[in-house]
């Protein structure tokens, strides 16, 4: 029998968003709610997280493990632990720009896209710490689409 995995409170989740440049200018308020419609995701070393080309349905975090966006094949961007990506395709909700490998186990959060526009049409302050965040990445070519 296979060893259950201890999952995360939302109170931990939280904390552990805080520390996520994504989410770096959300307020503890914000961060529950995101928090609250998260779920908790494994992969296997070598596995795939999403597709390049598949549907922008949802952005990742990861907790523990990295993992690479590959573009033709070819490894374009490493992610680390307290690293959001398949941001851009979450947001815009077209598809995916690269695929997403998990390098060894990787532990996430999973945050459909529906969920956080919805967040989003309701909280405007969330909605003003995204661009944020985002014109930074933008500025710094650091953006994990």
């Amino acid at each position: 029998m296979a060893k259950e995995e201890k999952k995360l409170t939302t109170i931990e989740k939280v904390i552990f968003l805080k520390c996520v440049d994504f989410f770096e200018h959300a307020t503890i308020e914000q961060l529950g709610r995101i928090a609250g419609l998260t779920k908790e995701v494994r992969f296997q070393a070598g596995e795939t997280v999403f597709e390049e080309g598949g549907p922008g349905d949802s952005l990742y975090v990861l907790i523990t493990g990295q993992a690479v966006l590959e573009k033709n094949g070819k490894v374009v961007l490493e992610v680390k632990e307290k690293e959001a990506f398949g941001t851009l395709a979450a947001l815009d909700l077209q598809p995916r720009f690269y695929t997403a490998r998990a390098v060894d186990p990787v532990h996430a959060i999973r945050l459909d896209a529906r969920d956080f526009h919805d967040l989003l049409s309701l909280d405007i302050e969330m909605v003003e710490a995204v661009f944020r965040v985002l014109c930074r990445h933008i500025r710094e070519g650091l953006f994990n689409a």
